[in-house]
Parts: structure tokens; C-alpha cells; sequence
């Protein structure tokens, strides 16, 4: 069938009066064709003339075809005399070049998908006409890395129309890199022309790109972490981008833990990567007037206990807003609930002492409103080392002569602005009343000069003097 050639030849027995033409015919031009036809005269009749044989192509697998050639003596255009010459025949053997098969052909030489998805595809064509269905079946090795269609089937119609297959990348969560996987494309015997039950299985080799990147996602809940120095708590959570290998280990790490603590660490396996997990942050009390500070929580791979595939994988920070809860201001507190003091010079106390603790000296002016019925000490200076150690204020009673009763007055503490922390510049006097006891009683006093008085009738004198107890009115 490939078109190689044989020969024969013919040569008369007698010469004719006349031409003698033999004509030469193929009982199967599909598997041999012949020269025709050969004509002899009376001078050539005795020279044997060659007749060529050659082999026709076709596309079935029909092993060797034995056809038969005719040699014909045309009567009409040869010599009455071979008229009656009986026709001959030779039998030819045509053998087949068509062999049972199928032809892969890769799109650009070669087979590569992604696990995003992409497509890319290869054709299969038969290599030679079967006698009936010819039905195709591909596998993937690995359907995790990449799937494909499933069946073709060739019919004897369309066995030299190549047809597609699709591959199809396939998405997993493993940090796997470029994996190499096989698709086999085998001949279903069952449903095929037997002419193609001994073909071989053909495979195609097929990469599928990784598109699983090691790293971690923060989702702060509300988009913010914020706390309060009172102890309450904020969170956020934390989860996987790629299912690791083996476990990873993510520490949590307070930039400022007096203003902030954070719980730490998680772990994560490869069970439960994509479960997002909790942290809780925590508001911590302290003493300082700062209003709201801002401190950074950073996560961080613990690389000595995770996944060798996370080790490089960046830092990640959370902002966390600390609001204040310590107020500028200061307490008294009076011994026995009340000031109390008399003119005899009798003193009470109170204490002062800072709420919160300043950045700097915090000086108190301590001053009574009557100084001639009550004066204290003054003044008091606060620390950012004190601040919390209570101060005491002595209230002495101031002695007057006048018999005036008791006297209510007022001690006033207040911040001496220019030489304080300016937290406490805003902070407002506060007041304390303190009653002053009289010890002034209305009365006079007579005193005898002599200690008696003593006069006679000769009009003499003597004195005596009279004074009053207490200043009046």
C-alpha cells in the first residue's frame, strides 16, 4: 500500500494477420492498479511487453489483500483469430501499511496548568481507519493537580479529525510548589474495533503551578483594637492562607504590655488551618495621666516550631488604642469628718493626697480665709514618686479677743498652676470649713488698789479699777 510496484510480463504465442490488444483490469483498484491495455502487431507479437503492477494506499487495517488481475484479449480491436482465446489471470498480494494507533499532539510542545484554574489542551487523532468505534479513555493520575475529559470515540467517519482535550488545573490548599502528574490515554477494548485492542496506552506529562502562598490573614473585629485601662478586652483573629504541612505556631508580642497585654501563642495543624482562631487583648491599669496611647501587637512565625514553609513569612503588627482612665485630681479626707479648732490654739488636720499619678511636681497653695481665726500650713508639693502618700494639713486655731463665738471659715487648696504638672493646671479648689470655739466671755474685772479701798471722812480717796473680760462689740 506504501506504492511499491511488481511486474509481469506478455507476449503472443502466434503471430496475428492484424493487431491483437489485450486489455489488463484490477479486480480491486483500491489495492492494485495495472497499465492497460497492451496492443501487439505482426512484428512484435514475439516481444514480451512488461505490464506494471502498483500498490494502492488506503487508510483500513486489512492486513494482506490478495486481489486478481485479468488479461483480456479485446475482441473488437484485435485479430478474428484470438477471438476465442480464453482470458488469463495472476494473483496479486497487495500488503498493508496501515497500522492500528493514535497520534498525541501537545499544544506548544508541552502540557502546563495552574491550580487557579487555567486550561491547556492537547489533540488525539487515529492513525488509521478502523472498521468500526474506536473509543479513547483518559486519566489523571493525580485529579488533585489536574482533571481532563474524559472519553473520545472515533468513528470511521471522523478516525482522521483530531479532537481536543481539555486539562484543567485543580485548586488545593497545600503549599506543594510545581507538581508533575500523568495523563494516560488507553483504548477501552470493550467498546473498540479489535484492530486496536493491542495499542499501547500513551501518557501525557502534565505541571501543575502552586498558587498556595505560606502567610497568615488578621481580621481585627469592629476593624479596630481598643481597650480600656479598666481591664476590658478587644480581639481579633487570626487564620491560615495555605493548609501547612505540619504545625504552625504564631507568638503574639505587646509593644507596651503596661498599656496592653495580648494571650499567645496559637497553633495551627494541618486539620484546622482555615479555622480562624482568637486573641484577646487586655486594657492594663496604670497611673498616669496619658490619655489614650497607642501600642503595637506583632505576630510573628515561631520558625524553630512551624512548617519549614513558613519560616520566612513577614511580621504582622496590630494597632491597639489604650484609653485612659486616671483623672487629674486630688481627695481630701478630714480626721473625724470635720475641722474643728479653738482659740486657745487647739489644732485638727485633714489629709490631701493625688489621684493620679503626674509627669512632674505637683504644688498645692493651701490658705485660709480668716487668718485670725484659723491658719494652716502651707505649701504641699507632690511627687511622681509621692503623688499616692497622703499629706497632712494642720489647721491651728488663732487667738482674738473678741467675744465673737464660733467662728466658721474656709481653707482653700488650690494647684499652684505655674509651678505644676500641666495635667493638673484645669483641676478645680476645693474647699474645707473650719469652725473656731471662742474663748472670749463678756464680763469685767474690778481690781482694788491695795487690795481693798479704804476712805475717811476728811474726804480723803482710794481707787480701785474696773476692766473689761473680752473686746466688745
Amino acid at each position: 500500500e506504501s506504492g511499491t510496484t511488481d511486474t509481469f510480463t506478455v507476449v503472443l504465442n502466434a503471430q496475428p494477420a492484424s493487431d491483437v490488444v489485450l486489455s489488463i483490469s484490477s479486480s480491486d483498484t483500491g489495492e492494485a492498479t495495472v497499465n492497460s491495455p497492451l496492443t501487439f502487431t505482426s512484428a512484435n507479437w514475439n516481444s514480451a511487453q512488461t505490464v506494471t503492477v502498483t500498490g494502492a494506499d488506503d487508510n483500513i487495517i486489512d492486513g494482506t489483500i490478495t486481489s486478481t488481475l485479468t488479461i483480456a484479449v479485446v475482441d473488437a480491436s484485435s485479430n478474428d483469430s484470438f477471438d476465442s482465446v480464453a482470458d488469463q489471470t495472476v494473483s496479486v498480494t497487495t500488503a498493508d501499511n496501515d497500522v492500528a494507533g493514535f497520534t498525541i499532539t501537545q499544544t506548544g510542545g508541552s502540557t502546563s496548568v495552574s491550580e487557579s484554574g487555567t486550561t491547556d489542551t492537547f489533540t488525539v487523532v487515529l492513525n488509521a481507519q478502523p472498521a468500526s468505534n474506536v473509543v479513547l479513555n483518559i486519566t489523571s493520575s493525580d485529579t488533585g493537580e489536574a482533571t481532563v475529559t474524559g472519553t473520545l470515540t472515533f468513528t470511521a467517519g471522523n478516525w482522521n479529525t483530531a479532537q481536543t482535550v481539555t486539562v484543567t488545573g485543580a485548586d488545593d490548599n497545600i503549599i506543594d510548589g510545581t507538581i508533575t502528574s500523568t495523563l494516560t490515554v488507553t483504548v477501552n477494548d470493550g467498546s473498540s474495533d479489535n484492530n486496536f485492542d493491542p495499542v499501547n496506552d500513551q501518557t501525557v506529562s502534565v505541571t501543575t503551578t502552586d498558587n498556595d502562598v505560606a502567610g497568615f490573614t488578621i481580621a481585627q473585629s469592629g476593624g479596630s483594637t481598643s481597650v480600656a485601662e479598666t481591664g476590658s478586652t478587644d480581639t481579633f483573629t487570626v487564620v491560615l492562607n495555605a493548609q501547612p504541612n505540619s504545625d504552625v505556631v504564631l507568638q503574639f508580642a505587646s509593644g507596651d504590655t503596661g498599656e496592653a497585654t495580648v494571650s499567645s501563642p496559637l497553633t495551627f495543624t494541618s486539620g484546622n488551618w482555615n479555622t480562624p482562631q482568637t486573641v484577646t487583648v487586655t486594657g492594663v491599669d496604670d497611673n498616669l495621666i496619658d490619655g489614650t496611647v497607642n501600642s503595637t501587637i506583632t505576630a510573628s512565625i515561631v520558625d524553630a516550631a512551624s512548617d519549614n514553609n513558613f519560616d520566612s513569612v513577614a511580621n504582622q503588627t496590630v494597632a491597639v488604642a489604650t484609653t485612659d482612665n486616671d483623672v487629674a485630681g486630688f481627695t481630701i479626707a478630714e480626721s473625724g469628718g470635720s475641722t474643728s479648732v479653738a482659740e486657745t490654739g487647739t489644732t485638727d488636720t485633714f489629709t490631701l493626697v493625688l489621684n493620679a499619678q503626674p509627669d512632674s511636681n505637683v504644688v498645692f497653695l493651701v490658705s485660709s480665709s480668716d487668718t485670725g481665726e484659723a491658719t494652716v500650713n502651707t505649701p504641699f508639693t507632690f511627687t511622681p514618686e509621692n503623688w499616692n502618700t497622703p499629706r497632712t494639713v494642720t489647721v491651728t486655731g488663732a487667738n482674738d479677743d473678741l467675744v465673737d463665738g464660733t467662728i466658721t471659715s474656709t481653707i482653700t487648696v488650690a494647684v499652684n498652676d505655674g509651678s505644676s504638672d500641666n495635667n493638673f493646671d484645669s483641676v478645680a479648689d476645693q474647699t474645707v470649713s473650719v469652725t473656731t470655739t471662742d474663748d472670749d466671755v463678756a464680763g469685767f474685772t474690778i481690781a482694788q488698789s491695795g487690795g481693798s479701798t479704804s476712805v475717811s471722812e476728811s474726804g480723803t480717796t482710794d481707787t480701785f479699777t474696773v476692766v473689761l473680760n473680752a473686746q466688745p462689740a
